[in-house]
């Protein structure tokens, strides 16, 4: 078992995070949200070979992605020029409209597939190399 680095509660399924470009191993809780990595279960007597495989070729491929500073104003203008209200968009893409609202004051900050969902709604780009 090992110890979430942000709540310290004991975990068997390990999440590993990003968090502002460092990696955080926590519990299920603390990952809801949050952009994941992978997961690693520690009930298992050893690693699967299957996660290590993906790991190991992301980091080769290098699919590491950051979403663009101003990605709040680049979600609200795309959503002004399309004249689509928030709680219109948010059943487009089947979220709540108080994250959406969220997301684009940049007061959270999106997951993997959030950002997806709006790149492809709004035809915008969120993401660039990093």
């Amino acid at each position: 078992m090992e110890e979430c680095e942000l709540c310290g509660r004991g975990t068997e399924i390990v999440h590993v995070i990003d968090i502002e470009g460092a990696e955080m191993r926590v519990c299920a809780s603390c990952a809801n949200g949050k952009r994941l990595l992978y997961k690693e279960d520690k009930r298992a007597a050893h690693k699967s070979s299957v996660d290590l495989q993906v790991k190991s070729q992301r980091v080769e491929k290098g699919d590491m992605f950051e979403l663009v500073p101003d990605y709040g104003t680049v979600i609200h203008n795309a959503r002004e020029r399309l004249k689509i209200p928030i709680k219109v968009l948010a059943e487009m893409i089947n979220e709540k409209e108080h994250f959406l609202a969220r997301v684009e004051s940049q007061k959270t900050v999106p997951p993997d597939a959030l950002v997806g969902k709006l790149e492809r709604a709004l035809n915008v780009k969120l993401r660039e190399s990093g």
